[in-house]
């Protein structure tokens, strides 16, 4: 599993749109909106990435800190 931080998910219409996308794309999904991830199978890693690029969300892997913090 692979998660990715997604800053600019910020409201319940974005994790709307990444679900719809990442669904018309076949990937299987966890969407969190309080700390702002999407976590997938690493499998749909670059696949993902291009999908969510496209709507407009960039993504990046969780620091060290983050991953402790929240």
């Amino acid at each position: 599993m692979i998660t990715y931080k997604v800053p600019e998910m910020h409201c319940e219409k974005c994790v709307a749109r990444i679900h719809q996308t990442l669904d018309n794309a076949n990937i299987k999904h966890f969407i969190d909106l309080k700390h702002k991830t999407v976590t997938i199978a690493e499998e749909d890693d670059q696949k993902t990435r291009d999908e969510l690029e496209e709507i407009g969300f960039s993504t990046k892997k969780p620091s060290f800190f983050d991953k402790l913090f929240g």
